[in-house]
């Protein structure tokens, strides 16, 4: 298991790109995949400019299917597939995903590559998600059906050489207990600590701050979340037009006991978002307005 996840914002502007600031997108990396949440227009440009790759991208979240958070789709899966991409890409969103995935690949049809579409709903029982990293949403609150997300990657508990040498269980074997396997009538409980945190990120956008939204990133390591509007004045705005200000979505880690919040999805017309950093951070301190190509790393912690 990779004990590391990296969390890169390959954009942080909303409703159109500019030209310096790219449509609000994240890009995750672990244990040699990559994940991508939303792919609006120019999304690629600034993947390439990033450098974490894109060939290699298994799945991609979406949001909603606004035209900022979707229409970079077929440009990007072209480059996957003159990568020489082979191996099946899922791309999983809110109703009304198909129809509009389909659309966009009319112009894409020659994919080297399955592309596997995937609604989900809120009573969606099946799991999404890559190798130990598992994938929970729950609805936003927009204008059209929109999802928020949750990411995880449990942590096992810390395995007890000593127990286990105790116990006459040979070093060979130690790897059997740690999956779970009892091994000549010793239990996994037996030379295993108690159980340890893992990592978890939230990832939030297009939406009024919400309750459901609050439970579902409750206590997470990291918390991307749209900021549409700096101002506490354009509260109104944001109400009407089902975004966030900067202290709202600071109030909203604040309520999910968030460890870090990272802004983004900023109006065209935030020409300077960190003016507004004071807003969110006297609500929740450990707030940090993105930008583009900011990178953070979630380890677990040293013990």
């Amino acid at each position: 298991m990779s004990f590391v996840i990296d969390a890169a914002l390959v954009g942080t502007g909303g409703m159109m790109p500019l030209p310096n600031r790219w449509l609000s997108s994240v890009l995750l990396r672990y244990a040699g995949h990559l994940i991508l949440f939303d792919c609006g227009e120019g999304t690629q440009i600034s993947l390439r400019s990033l450098g974490w790759g894109i060939k290699d991208i298994d799945l991609i979240l979406i949001s909603h299917v606004h035209g900022d958070h979707v229409t970079g789709l077929p440009g990007l899966l072209l480059t996957q597939g003159n990568s020489g991409r082979t191996e099946p890409l899922q791309i999983v969103g809110p109703a009304g995903l198909r129809q509009v995935v389909s659309g966009l690949l009319s112009v894409a049809r020659s994919l080297p590559f399955a592309v596997e579409c995937r609604e989900l709903t809120a009573a969606d029982g099946e799991r999404v998600g890559l190798e130990e990293l598992s994938v929970t949403w729950v609805e936003a609150e927009h204008h059209v059906e929109c999802l928020a997300y949750r990411l995880d990657l449990p942590r096992g508990p810390r395995f007890l050489p000593e127990q286990a040498r105790q116990l006459g269980v040979a070093i060979q074997d130690w790897k059997r207990l740690q999956r779970g396997e009892i091994v000549s009538g010793v239990r996994p409980s037996d030379v295993l600590g108690p159980p340890r945190r893992g990592l978890s990120i939230g990832l939030v956008t297009d939406t009024r701050p919400t309750e459901a939204i609050a439970r579902l990133v409750w206590d997470v390591d990291l918390l991307v979340c749209e900021a549409t509007f700096g101002s506490d004045e354009d509260q109104p705005r944001a109400v009407e037009r089902k975004h966030m200000t900067f202290r709202e979505a600071a109030q909203l880690a604040k309520d999910a006991r968030a460890r870090q919040l990272v802004l983004t999805h900023f109006s065209p017309a935030l020409v300077e978002p960190e003016a507004y950093l004071g807003n969110a951070a006297e609500v929740f301190p450990e707030t940090i307005v993105g930008r583009d190509h900011l990178t953070l790393s979630l380890r677990f912690p040293e013990e």
